[in-house]
């Protein structure tokens, strides 16, 4: 099986123009070749997977799945899957309906496709000092971060530097800062999902899964920190969405260096069927029963009209 991993989905948007998401037109021609090249796994036949370790018959089908919870997903998405007779999973990090407003990475995405990227990582080098970048896993997370997109220059520099190098603590008041000396506003009651909308999704067939609270690279975190993003998560989409028939997780950020032994033990703990992890393989018969909670997945951009805007 294929699990195929989806961001942003949407339409062009001129005050945002260096933004990169997958246009609603090629999701629809990406779709258009997944069901004549490779068919779609039914839930049937995921929860038979999950539950049982039996494959499809057609052991190269697609599940599609989508991160984030950003209101393209409900206003593009689910009409197109709707309208196909599909069913997609859909991670929701909950920060933002409890408070959080706009999270951290999104923020970064939007400093990102509203600016040039040179200009961002040289303002951001001139606000972050030395002792503000923990030195553990500085080198795991320069070789194994961001090395499979194609970024403009700068880029990958900024996004790598907030988001995985410097200490949490100073994270938001440093992105804040770039934010009011670019003059960028953030609105986050309109960029994810409205909670009514996610249950009307759930009710119509998508599975909606936990994405932890605030989208924390997890393995940066304490066994406690954790603790809570996986269980305030798993609980708010509960009490959102209601009972679904399983439960299930996938680590922000992606990547085996984004989690670590804590995270899999919690998600055991808080009984979650499945996991998906950021891994270019297709998902294989062991999969379920070796490593449930990191199974692979494939960035929509690795195939014909996947590539971002």
């Amino acid at each position: 099986m294929k699990a195929i991993m989806y961001h942003y989905v949407r339409d062009f948007d001129p005050a945002m123009p260096n933004f990169r998401f997958l246009n609603i037109t090629n999701f629809r021609k990406q779709l258009d070749i997944f069901a004549r090249e490779f068919g779609f796994v039914t839930r049937a036949e995921w929860a038979a997977y999950v539950r049982l370790g039996q494959m499809p018959a057609d052991t190269g089908k697609v599940i599609l799945t989508f991160d984030d919870a950003m209101s393209c997903h409900y206003t593009h998405v689910f009409p197109e899957l709707m309208a196909r007779g599909l069913w997609g999973i859909f991670y929701v990090p909950t920060g933002p309906y409890t408070g959080a407003g706009l999270l951290n990475v999104h923020r970064i995405h939007l400093l990102c496709g509203a600016h040039d990227g040179e200009d961002l990582w040289a303002h951001a080098q001139a606000l972050v000092t030395e002792d503000m970048i923990p030195h553990a896993k500085r080198s795991e997370f320069r070789d194994a971060t961001y090395a499979a997109q194609i970024n403009r220059p700068g880029v990958s520099e900024f996004k790598r530097l907030l988001n995985y190098f410097i200490d949490e603590r100073y994270r938001r008041d440093v992105i804040d800062q770039v934010a009011r000396d670019f003059g960028t506003v953030f609105a986050p009651d309109s960029f994810y999902v409205p909670p009514a909308a996610l249950a009307e999704m759930g009710n119509a067939g998508m599975m909606i899964g936990a994405h932890t609270v605030s989208h924390p690279v997890m393995s940066k975190l304490s066994v406690a920190e954790q603790a809570k993003e996986i269980a305030g998560s798993l609980g708010w989409i509960e009490q959102t969405v209601g009972s679904q028939d399983m439960r299930s997780y996938c680590h922000p950020y992606g990547g085996f260096h984004s989690f670590d032994a804590h995270t899999v033990m919690l998600l055991r703990e808080n009984s979650v069927d499945f996991s998906f992890n950021v891994e270019p393989r297709d998902i294989d018969a062991k999969d379920i029963a070796r490593q449930p909670h990191a199974l692979p997945r494939h960035d929509c951009n690795l195939f014909a009209h996947g590539q971002a805007d």
